[in-house]
């Protein structure tokens, strides 16, 4: 069996252990023989970059995955169970936004593969077949600190909704809030969510963040400026507050705004037991 590189990744970050989890903006170079192969690649907004990690150990199918801090045998899982890089065939799988084709290269959005990376192959996106949007997974590891959480929340709401906006910014600060201060990191699905129905983009975010749905009685609505999450015996309620102007036109406000805004002028959050009779 022959791999045959079909190009290279060009990325600021050469040592793997700098790379951020999200990885960086990066670019594709396709050798000039396999250009041809690029036609019509335009038809898609997004790409699966598959790539060989040359400096990946080959040798164990046990790892500690990032984020779990057990260190003993209880904390080792099989090499195909996780995305590490270690593993018999190291072979990356990542998908990325195309920014813009210019030639053999394609500029993406965000790769986490170091400079020089052998590319092995380059497939589109498709919706159709791709996206699984009723998927789960338990969580291996935790994040490793809030703020990485809310990047990647971040990162999943911006997948699903489209765009960062700030009614989308602010879906993921509640969530990151809720996981991080009630549910000590933990994953959030199960949950079931009341927002405000006019909420927009803020729906979009909670929704996909914690798998709640209409259809399974998990999302509800009402006209109240509160977001309500109910899990196992506790209710807890987020009052939306008003920075400097009537509820809900936080909404218009931009992303990097809502990013900056503290978080006692965004909601004040409460938690209750709920009284079985």
């Amino acid at each position: 069996m022959v791999l045959t590189p079909i190009g290279i990744v060009r990325s600021p970050i050469a040592d793997r252990h700098a790379m951020p989890t999200f990885g960086v903006p990066a670019r594709v170079e396709i050798f000039p023989e396999f250009a041809e192969g690029l036609r019509h690649l335009e038809k898609h907004t997004h790409v699966w970059i598959l790539a060989w990690l040359h400096e990946a150990d080959r040798t164990r199918l046990l790892v500690t995955p990032r984020g779990v801090s057990d260190k003993s045998e209880v904390g080792l899982h099989g090499v195909f169970a996780v995305r590490s890089p270690t593993r018999p065939n190291p072979i990356a799988m990542t998908a990325a936004r195309i920014e813009r084709i210019e030639g053999t290269c394609l500029y993406l959005d965000r790769l986490d593969l170091v400079d020089g990376t052998p590319v092995v192959d380059v497939k589109p996106y498709f919706r159709s077949r791709d996206a699984i949007y009723a998927a789960r997974n338990e969580q291996i590891g935790r994040p490793a600190n809030r703020q990485a959480l809310l990047e990647s929340l971040l990162l999943q709401a911006e997948n699903f909704h489209g765009e960062r906006c700030g009614g989308l910014v602010f879906g993921a600060r509640l969530v990151e809030h809720f996981r991080s201060t009630f549910l000590d990191f933990a994953e959030a699905w199960g949950t079931q969510v009341i927002l405000p129905e006019d909420a927009g983009c803020v729906i979009d975010a909670v929704m996909v963040l914690v798998g709640a749905t209409p259809g399974r009685g998990t999302l509800g609505f009402h006209g109240a400026p509160f977001v309500r999450f109910i899990r196992n015996d506790r209710v807890y309620n987020y009052v939306l507050l008003e920075p400097g102007r009537r509820w809900p036109s936080w909404t218009a406000l931009l992303a990097d705004e809502v990013l900056a805004l503290p978080e006692e002028e965004l909601f004040r959050a409460s938690s209750t037991l709920i009284r079985v009779k």
